[in-house]
């Protein structure tokens, strides 16, 4: 038999790191058309949280996803995975609940094949008192399928529904205990009673062993009124030696992956951060290995040599700049110091006369 494969998906980019500010570990393979992650508290409880799609279209979508979260949480029982928190606005609502660290019957089946009398009559009580508590509160369940149930080392467990689907989809009491005659006769055959039946037709309970065949049958009756009341159910199983040949041997290696550390989970390939990087190794001097190494120079520079001086330009119209100067400040003290002789010699005239 080929080992069991990862409990855990790596995350994919775009995944969120936090949801509700809960931290996400890894994607939990549900095989729904929304992505389920692994996920964590701050005290370390973990919690399987899955994305809900909203419609468009539809203007009820939030508003009944809200008061399913609602009722969810009010259920409690030691058969149940309950819903711990969720939040139906925003761009992508979200549902967590508890984390249940076993396979769905769903993968056990698929994986390992039929389990055996004893283990689906445990699965059978188990998931009758799960109903009873749902049923006791005046809800009920409305998705119970191979999916939904979880086969934990100490006994297998109900994933609360929570849908936003509309009034009546979600069904009765009735409709729980056919849904659990299917899922019991899934388990001890691998196959479907639902499977290509058609509308009234009898349920096929070929290879159902004869310690199930009654039970499953009453369950699966067409009349919904023929069909037993989870307590009924647990009250015909009552005799039975409490968890005998729980858990099966053969689902040891599914339980062991579901208890794993998710941080062993390979990340996807991309830049880490820089806190996650490894520090490049340094030299005594501060630079990385391996870059070139810069001997410094402490050698007094020779200045350059005198240069000759430039000749100044020379030709027949340009003049030196300063013997220009020096002529033009003659003729100015010339012309100054005339004009001051002509007024002195005209005030002496003005005077003497």
């Amino acid at each position: 038999m080929a080992p069991p494969g990862p409990a855990f998906e790596p995350l994919e980019p775009g995944d969120p790191p936090l949801i509700g500010g809960y931290r996400v570990l890894a994607r939990l393979g549900t095989g729904g058309p929304a992505p389920a992650y692994l996920a964590t508290t701050q005290s370390g409880r973990r919690l399987a949280i899955r994305v809900v799609r909203p419609d468009p279209e539809d203007g009820a979508f939030r508003l009944r996803l809200r008061r399913e979260i609602a009722a969810g949480q009010r259920l409690r029982g030691p058969f149940l995975a309950a819903v711990v928190d969720g939040h139906a606005e925003g761009a992508l609502p979200w549902v967590a609940t508890e984390y249940v660290p076993g396979p769905s019957l769903a993968r056990a089946v698929d994986e390992l094949g039929p389990l055996p009398v004893a283990a689906v009559r445990v699965l059978l009580g188990a998931v009758a008192r799960a109903l009873q508590a749902v049923h006791d509160t005046g809800a009920a369940h409305g998705g119970l399928t191979a999916s939904t149930v979880l086969l934990a080392e100490d006994g297998p467990r109900l994933a609360v529904s929570v849908s936003p689907g509309g009034p009546g989809e979600a069904g009765g009491p009735a409709d729980d205990v056919y849904a659990l005659g299917r899922v019991a006769l899934f388990a001890a055959t691998g196959r479907d009673a639902g499977a290509g039946a058609g509308a009234g037709a009898e349920p096929d309970l070929s290879g159902c062993p004869d310690e199930l065949r009654e039970l499953v049958g009453h369950c699966l009756a067409e009349d919904p009124d023929r069909r037993p009341a989870p307590a009924a159910l647990i009250a015909a199983l009552e005799d039975d030696p409490p968890w005998e040949g729980w858990p099966p041997q053969a689902l040891a290696g599914l339980l062991s992956a579901h208890r794993a550390d998710p941080d062993t989970v390979p990340r996807p390939a991309g830049p880490a951060p820089e806190a996650a990087r490894p520090a490049k190794p340094t030299r005594p001097d501060g630079m990385p290995a391996g870059a070139p190494r810069i001997v410094p120079n402490f050698t007094v520079p020779v200045p350059p040599p005198d240069r000759p001086p430039l000749a100044a330009p020379a030709g027949p119209e340009v003049r030196p700049v300063m013997d220009s100067y020096r002529h033009d400040l003659v003729i100015a003290l010339g012309i100054g110091g005339g004009a001051f002789g002509v007024l002195v010699l005209v005030l002496l005239l003005v005077f003497l006369i």
